[in-house]
């Protein structure tokens, strides 16, 4: 299974590039999922999602859509790993509705830039995990990238979050059955174009993953000027996946 999606749907300046004039904002992500079968979500890092909106977008997906969702900041920002299982308890249990309907995808932790190697504090945190649920961790600082913690991420079966960003650098690296990818922008954050030669090497990395009999998710988060969407469509066509 190969996922691509973008980071978000809700972007009014996608109006004109990717959105109907006039469309109604209600309407873009019945728009957005006639062209991808998955979406990452990013509200849910910085506020915790209300039930109605959970059961809004139990709803509205269509058969075979997946949620990748982003961890709250409290757990990752505000507590740091530390004491945050409660925290992430609640947290999981407000996507039940998304989770019992077979929609929900993987989660993503992303650890502060400030947050720097602390081995014994990951693998508390990994072994805290609950089973049931797809995790990836993005590390935004790299003293985290060495093979102790890939070892730990295999031992608990997380995902290694590759990324494509300014400050950290591309790690193709797998521990688990699936891999997450998120593309930031090479140059700068967010205000990135991929170019088609890009597209390709990341295509083939995508494929190569893949037929280690592995699931890919990867998510465009250049939403300025709808670029995600731009790429994101580019290498679901070099990927055949249209």
């Amino acid at each position: 299974m190969i996922r691509i999606g973008c980071s978000g749907w809700s972007y009014d300046h996608w109006v004109g590039l990717f959105y109907p004039e006039n469309m109604n904002r209600r309407d873009y992500f019945s728009h957005y999922s006639k062209y991808f079968d998955t979406v990452e979500i990013n509200s849910t890092f910085y506020r915790l999602p209300f039930r109605n909106f959970v059961l809004g977008w139990a709803r509205r997906a269509p058969q075979g859509f997946l949620y990748a969702i982003k961890v709250n900041r409290k757990v990752t920002h505000i507590k740091k790993l530390r004491g945050a299982e409660g925290d992430l308890a609640n947290f999981l249990e407000r996507l039940d509705p998304l989770k019992k309907k077979g929609l929900l995808g993987p989660l993503l932790i992303q650890l502060p830039p400030g947050l720097h190697l602390d081995v014994n504090l990951l693998e508390c945190f990994l072994n805290s995990l609950p089973n049931g649920y797809r995790f990836t961790i993005e590390f935004r600082h790299k003293s985290w990238l060495i093979d102790d913690v890939y070892r730990l991420l295999e031992r608990y079966d997380v995902a290694f979050c590759i990324v494509s960003s300014p400050k950290i650098p591309v790690i193709v690296r797998v521990t688990t059955d699936f891999s997450y990818i998120r593309m930031h922008g090479r140059k700068r954050w967010y205000d990135y174009f991929y170019t088609d030669e890009e597209l390709r090497c990341w295509a083939d990395v995508v494929s190569g993953i893949h037929k280690e009999g592995r699931d890919v998710f990867m998510y465009f988060n250049n939403d300025p000027n709808a670029y995600a969407v731009q790429n994101a469509l580019r290498i679901k066509e070099l990927l055949n996946l249209n």
